[in-house]
This record gives structure tokens, C-alpha cells and sequence, in this order.
């Protein structure tokens, strides 16, 4: 009886989400700030004043998440997950599991109906789903590919490949690579500005030279435009009424520049940040080895507040 015990511990642990259990609900009219904190596999829900009314803590070893166009949808994914778990916000519980496979890093809700896109780095492709997680098609590109951005205008996906030199660029009409231009190594995050006709490129840098700057190319051509300084780790970019700014987690640095791409302020924010995104006027900093979010005023670039949130907030979701 007593070998009877440790196997059921084994199987209970390898069964993944348990459907049965409950987690705080999120009314459908309920504006947040969700932090995604893979250290500790938790979700934390912040109010427009930036107070917690909920976390989830949860049993898969993921690392990010996407909101689906009902702002209910909660989709969870990781690299190591054989499956992409699915929540419903409003009931508080597990709903379902897509098969996806090992290898899965990023997600993206495309615009105009076109489905979800799913980066596998396994496997060095973009897979194309539809709402109920069936793969409609899958396109092979470079080495693992981390960054994928929709070009609307161009009816493009520009996407970064962070174990390769190139940046592919599918046609979502056709979903084939419709060309692919040279970037450099270790490269991600990225910002598309198409009234420009330009993309902008940050990175990590490749062993023991660190990037120090943000590269733009142009998206007709592919051709480098321009490169500014932004150091170090230039990785995640936003652009707003304000102007744009550059989120460099290597020295924990916020640069903010106007229309002639000149840093015109800057601002050590967080321990160690990855993300950061708007909500409502503020721009918002997630600190990964502070365990907080940081709201910065964008006009003054000044930390006006901070708020705890769970262990290792790697990316944020917003639902306004």
C-alpha cells in the first residue's frame, strides 16, 4: 500500500491543470494591468489605482500569455508546455487544452480576423491558428525566432529570429516568406512604424559583446537606416502620443525621444526589466528581479508609483 502513494503523488503531478480548480473572477467590465511572473507561475491583477484585487497561482512552468479578442480568453504557453492551457477570465477556471507541442515562446493576436500566430523555436516556425487552436498552416524561418510583429498596412508578419542574422517577412495573404533581410545576432524586440516605413530592431548582443544600440531598417528595402545609441540591451520599444521610448534591461535604462529620434530624457527604472507597456496615460515598467511595476509619467519621465506583484513579472497584459 504504501508504493500505492508516491505514484499517485507522480501521476497527480504530471496531470497539468486541474480543470476543477477556481481561481478569483475578472468581470468582463473590469479594466486591469495582469503582470505574467513566470518565477513563481503566478498572475497578478492590478485595478486602475495599481491595487491587487486578484493573483492566480498556477501549476504550468509558463512563460507568457495572450489575451484573445473577447478579453476573457486567457491563453498560457511556454517553451517547455506540450500544451497551451486555456482560462476564461470571467468564470475564474480552466476551460481547455490546445496540443501544441514543446517549443512555443511567443504569441500574437493578429488584427483583421486573421487568428493567432504561435512562434515554436523547436522546430524554427510560425504556426498560424485559428481561434479554436487548429493549425491552419505553418511556416518554416529562421533560428529561433522570438519577435513577431504585424505590419497592418503592408498585411506583412516581420519576424525576428534570435538564433539567426535575418529578420523573415511572411505574407499573410499567402503565408509564405515573402523575403528576409540581414540584422544582426541575438536580436529582439522590435517596433514597426509604417508611415515611416521603417522597423526598428533591439538585442541582447552575442557573448560577451553586449549591445549597446537599437538598429532601423527600412521595411520596402530591408536596408539599415539609422542606428541609436540606447544602451545596454536595447529589447522592448513603445510609441505613443509622447513620443517613443526604449526599454534597455541591461542597465535597467528608459530613454525617451522625440520625432528626430533624439534621446531627450532618461530614467533608471526597475531591477533587471523586460517588459512594459501603456495603460491608461502612463507608461508601465515591470522590474524582473524587483518584483514590482514601475508607473512612469510619460511627459516628465518620473516614477510617480510602484506596485508589488508576483515573482518575476516578465510580461504584462492590458485589458481597457
Amino acid at each position: 500500500m504504501m508504493r500505492v502513494i508516491p505514484l499517485l503523488l507522480a501521476v497527480a503531478l504530471l496531470c497539468g491543470c486541474d480543470s476543477n480548480e477556481t481561481y478569483t473572477k475578472i468581470n468582463l467590465d473590469k479594466s486591469f494591468l495582469a503582470t505574467v511572473n513566470i518565477k513563481d507561475t503566478s498572475l497578478t491583477f492590478l485595478d486602475e489605482n495599481y491595487q491587487r484585487f486578484a493573483s492566480w497561482d498556477i501549476s504550468e512552468p509558463f512563460t507568457g500569455a495572450l489575451l484573445l479578442a473577447d478579453k476573457d480568453t486567457l491563453l498560457l504557453y511556454g517553451k517547455e508546455m506540450s500544451t497551451i492551457e486555456i482560462f476564461s477570465l470571467s468564470a475564474g477556471k480552466h476551460i481547455n487544452s490546445w496540443n501544441s507541442g514543446k517549443g512555443i515562446v511567443n504569441m500574437l493576436m493578429l488584427e483583421e480576423d486573421k487568428g493567432i500566430v504561435a512562434v515554436n523555436q523547436l522546430n524554427h516556425s510560425i504556426s498560424f491558428l485559428d481561434e479554436e487552436g487548429k493549425e491552419q498552416d505553418r511556416v518554416r524561418v529562421g533560428q529561433s525566432p522570438l519577435t513577431v510583429l504585424q505590419g497592418k498596412q503592408s498585411h506583412n508578419l516581420f519576424v525576428v529570429n534570435f538564433g539567426d542574422t535575418i529578420c523573415s517577412v511572411i505574407d499573410l495573404e499567402t503565408k509564405k516568406v515573402d523575403w528576409e533581410f540581414t540584422i544582426k545576432s541575438s536580436s529582439t524586440g522590435a517596433l514597426v512604424r509604417e508611415e515611416n516605413e521603417e522597423i526598428w530592431i533591439g538585442g541582447h548582443g552575442e557573448g560577451k559583446k553586449v549591445e549597446e544600440n537599437l538598429y532601423i531598417y527600412s521595411t520596402e528595402t530591408g536596408k539599415l537606416k539609422k542606428r541609436i545609441k540606447a544602451a545596454t540591451m536595447p529589447i522592448k520599444f513603445i510609441e505613443n502620443d509622447d513620443g517613443i521610448f526604449i526599454l534597455s534591461h541591461g542597465s535597467s535604462s528608459l530613454y525617451k525621444l522625440n520625432d528626430k529620434y533624439e534621446v531627450i530624457k532618461s530614467l533608471v527604472v526597475g531591477v533587471n526589466p523586460f517588459e512594459m507597456g501603456n495603460f491608461k496615460e502612463d507608461l508601465i515598467v515591470a522590474g524582473y528581479d524587483s518584483d514590482e511595476v514601475y508607473i512612469v509619467d510619460t511627459e516628465t519621465m518620473e516614477v510617480k508609483k510602484t506596485a508589488k506583484v508576483g515573482e518575476g513579472p516578465f510580461q504584462m497584459l492590458v485589458r481597457e
